[in-house]
């Protein structure tokens, strides 16, 4: 199996082939573009958007918010590359600033995972009752009722 940063390379580079990412007169805005983090955990996803500022670096994950908490979308945006900085740049370093940008959106996102005490699961800070327990097994072991 490649790298994780082997992989990351690969799709911003399929990425260029496909869309002007370094022209911000003729990409699409607000448009994101997701990576799959295959093989890690529940395989989320970050994702690169591109804005009206410039490129946007993030994932998107469930709040659990309320009186009675229900479940809602979350957009958590981390990073950021300036058009004006972007635009500077010859391609290959257009691309190892991305590279650079995507791998620490991506090793935030793996930080939040954490295994769970009962079932050894990898589980993201949304769907753990506590630092050590996923959601399933607080129900099954605590009498949690969500």
């Amino acid at each position: 199996m490649k790298p994780l940063k082997t992989k990351a390379l690969e799709w911003i580079n399929s990425l260029y082939e496909k869309y002007p990412l370094d022209q911000k007169e003729k990409v699409l805005m607000d448009y994101p573009f997701y990576f799959k983090l295959e093989g890690f955990a529940d395989e989320p996803e970050v994702y690169l958007r591109t804005t009206n500022d410039g490129l946007e670096f993030g994932y998107e994950a469930t709040q659990w918010d309320g009186y009675m908490p229900s479940p809602i979308p979350g957009v958590y945006k981390k990073h950021s590359l300036p058009w004006e900085t972007l635009q500077s740049l010859n391609k290959e370093k257009q691309q190892e600033i991305i590279l650079e940008l995507l791998m620490k959106t991506i090793n935030t996102r793996k930080r939040q995972y954490r295994k769970c005490q009962f079932c050894g699961e990898k589980v993201a800070v949304e769907h753990r009752f506590d630092k050590d327990t996923c959601h399933g097994c607080a129900s099954d072991h605590f009498g949690v009722v969500y």
